[in-house]
């Protein structure tokens, strides 16, 4: 990938809870040459569902919220929120637009975005299609699912993460709403331009991104979530066999459900500005890989696959 200029960053493998596999290559910032390592940190983007919906179902599990509650009783100014409900958010049912879609989002969210502002902006747009009719992804459902599970907690969407999943994990490389720090061993993203990586300096502010892209970790962290998660260790039996249950496209509760090479397979992509990254657990193998690119271009679905290609061919 790094010779043929398809991308820089970081690859981690676990089989059955334990790191088999951790290599990065290129740079972490190319003006400087510092490579990257496997302590450097990527912004992750909309794998930060799997860490959302994973929060909501912990709340559902405590009999906190139900799947069954009502948008409209936190954010009753949003068209359609009497009959939206969290399992509509969590599977992507809502009908809500992609406020990301906005042709002029890019710029408007380089600067930080409060609550307000950000549910101000999605009722400006009409819904798409009416609750639970059909399956459409969007990142208004995430970013509203981390608002509600504040009003529940009554605590910050980081003070959430900090407790139920990054300090219960020990994720010390991992954090949320963060701006780009490249002293902290952080990668600087860019994008292909002739034949070559170019940097991008006008970046997002991940404060309006809040659970659909917000969280900043390591492929090995990400990793070491995945693998929990799945292996068990925050939801009950029944709630976890819901979250990896689609209902159209393919699309779970914070994950997509699909097959690759013949395996099940959990998992998200993610991009954010020039950050590429997926995460994908397969049951029956108990594996997990994590891919965390701070720039390329092509498909990762197609990176994985040669991922896992390799794996099988080192490992098996």
């Amino acid at each position: 990938m790094e010779t043929n200029k398809e991308a820089m960053g970081t690859i981690s493998i676990f089989k059955q809870g334990a790191e088999i596999y951790n290599s990065s290559f290129g740079y972490k910032k190319m003006e400087s040459k510092e490579r990257a390592n496997e302590n450097t940190r990527y912004w992750i983007g909309s794998i930060s569902k799997t860490y959302t919906a994973t929060i909501i179902l912990q709340l559902i599990d405590e009999g906190k919220i139900s799947f069954n509650r009502k948008l409209g009783e936190f954010f009753p100014g949003i068209v359609n929120a009497k009959e939206i409900t969290i399992k509509d958010l969590l599977l992507h049912r809502s009908g809500l637009h992609n406020v990301t879609n906005d042709p002029s989002f890019e710029v408007w969210i380089a600067e930080p975005r409060s609550r307000k502002e950000m549910v101000a902006r999605m009722k400006k747009f009409k819904p798409v299609f009416k609750p639970n009719k059909m399956t459409e992804y969007s990142n208004t459902n995430y970013v509203l699912l981390s608002y509600i599970a504040e009003e529940i907690e009554n605590k910050s969407f980081e003070e959430i993460l900090e407790r139920r999943i990054f300090k219960r994990l020990n994720l010390k490389r991992t954090s949320f709403n963060d701006t780009l720090n490249l002293a902290n061993n952080e990668a600087m993203d860019y994008f292909p331009e002739n034949g070559d990586w170019s940097p991008i300096t006008y970046q997002t502010n991940l404060t309006g991104t809040m659970g659909a892209g917000g969280i900043i970790s390591t492929a090995r962290e990400v990793n070491i979530f995945y693998n929990d998660l799945f292996s068990g260790e925050f939801l009950s039996d029944q709630t976890l066999k819901t979250m990896t249950t689609p209902v159209g496209d393919d699309l779970g509760m914070g994950i997509a459900v699909s097959t690759m090479k013949g395996s099940d397979i959990y998992g998200h992509t993610g991009r954010i500005d020039g950050f590429r990254s997926m995460a994908a657990y397969f049951p029956e193998e108990k594996l997990s890989i994590a891919l965390t690119f701070n720039c390329g271009k092509g498909s990762m679905v197609k990176k994985m696959k040669r991922v896992l290609n390799a794996y099988r061919y080192t490992f098996k």
